[in-house]
């Protein structure tokens, strides 16, 4: 029987849980507590779905990651975090240790790349489920891995076929077709009158971004020209949309084994505010 991973993106959820609920979410101190009640609501869910084996909570680490000393205007269109946010992320971290969740970061790389790296060092008979809002990470899905995207009503669930019918381009072409059109969250402008229709279907004709480079002088038109004159550029924004799976990263799968003792995370709940039940994990310790 296989075993399931679910990992957690840490930072994705958490925007995703502030967002979603209203910030008047606050302690009788006044303290907003709206993302922890949403992060804490999702993961008990999670949990209660999937029943996992292993549980694992990535974060970007505070340090610039590799890709900023590559290109310095990566990600510099985002905006700071809200200050009602980053109070809450040590009440998140809390929550998550509660539950004796290992929380991993790594500096100089992003959440993406501990995802990547994980999933591509699973346990045998191991399937994983990276939980996410950010479709960048579409890219590791495969026979093994499954992208769940969370909503109010069903989460989405990303299979290889899903992202070949919604996006038009294999999993592992993901970062190619980024890197040709363009990723306006991460600042990565690609090139110039190539859009998703046009990088898709030469990436089908020719199956990479370095196969398309090679015949880029029998491309027709503007976008042709264009590629043409920014190669050194588009090799560039492809090292930037690919997320690396070799990260030198150490963890535990014995840590990472999810516990069936909830009841530490009962007096954490109870100082934060937060009144909802326990999750429950119906597994034994194996």
């Amino acid at each position: 029987m296989k075993k399931s991973c679910v990992i957690l993106d840490g930072f994705a959820l958490t925007y995703r849980a502030y967002y979603g609920l209203p910030t008047s979410i606050r302690t009788i101190k006044g303290t907003a507590i709206n993302a922890v009640l949403g992060f804490y609501n999702t993961l008990s869910a999670l949990i209660e779905q999937f029943q996992p084996h292993y549980l694992i909570a990535v974060f970007d680490h505070t340090q610039p990651s590799f890709r900023q000393t590559m290109y310095p205007l990566y990600k510099a269109n985002r905006p700071p975090m809200p200050d009602d946010l980053r109070q809450q992320l040590p009440l998140i971290k809390d929550v998550l240790t509660a539950c004796a969740i290992p929380i991993l970061q790594l500096a100089s790389y992003e959440a993406d790349d501990i995802i990547g790296t994980i999933t591509c060092n699973l346990p045998p008979e191991t399937e994983a489920y990276v939980i996410t809002v950010d479709r960048d990470l579409l890219q590791l899905v495969n026979s093994q891995v499954t992208v769940v995207i969370p909503n109010n009503r069903y989460n989405r669930i990303y299979t290889p076929s899903t992202v070949q019918d919604e996006i038009n381009v294999t999993p592992e072409q993901i970062p190619d077709l980024k890197a040709l059109i363009g990723d306006p969250s991460d600042n990565i402008p690609g090139i110039a009158l190539i859009g998703p229709k046009t990088a898709s279907k030469w990436l089908k004709e020719y199956g990479s971004l370095e196969a398309i480079i090679a015949h880029a002088d029998q491309l027709p038109g503007k976008a042709g020209a264009n590629l043409r004159a920014s190669i050194q550029q588009v090799r560039l924004y492809k090292q930037l949309t690919t997320i690396c799976t070799n990260a030198p990263l150490l963890w535990c799968w014995q840590a990472c084994k999810l516990t069936t003792d909830f009841s530490p995370l009962r007096t954490i709940l109870d100082s934060i505010g937060i009144a909802a039940k326990l999750p429950t994990n119906l597994r034994t310790a194996q």
